[in-house]
């Protein structure tokens, strides 16, 4: 009786928590448009490539196939507490800084590179939101 009574509990809470991570009505949508803006915003000499989604939204690299780009990816969790713009804003601006400071990649350096496409996703999965972005250079390795 102690286990079912648990249990009922336990569901309620997930369903509170589920409930409560779109409780500001989150837009999947806007807060897409918003990531690809933001991304244009603050890489004006990079394109969009839709083709590099399948990285953008692989969960590891084997997943997605091993392509030369996901060395660049970062993503995660959307925190849906922000509104879209300000969250794409945040996230956008901390991927710039990892390139910078993990990645050494500044902007002169993603030029010289020649990095000049991008990709940004959003997906949604179980209720959460995740993203993710990457910049290409298109550059292959022969055997």
């Amino acid at each position: 009786m102690k286990q079912l009574l648990a249990l009922t509990v336990l569901l309620q809470l997930c369903n509170f928590c589920l409930f409560a991570q779109n409780s500001n009505d989150f837009n999947l949508k806007k807060f897409q448009i918003e990531l690809i803006s933001e991304m244009q915003k603050q890489f004006p000499f990079m394109t969009l490539d839709t083709t590099l989604s399948y990285a953008a939204k692989a969960k590891s690299q084997t997943a997605a196939g091993n392509p030369t780009c996901y060395g660049t990816k970062k993503g995660g969790m959307v925190d849906t507490e922000n509104n879209e713009k300000d969250e794409a804003f945040r996230l956008v601006n901390s991927y710039k800084t990892y390139l910078r400071d993990v990645l050494h990649f500044d902007d002169k350096s993603l030029l010289r590179c020649r990095f000049t496409e991008f990709c940004a996703t959003a997906t949604e999965e179980n209720g959460l939101v995740r993203y993710g972005l990457i910049v290409d250079n298109n550059i292959e390795f022969q055997n």
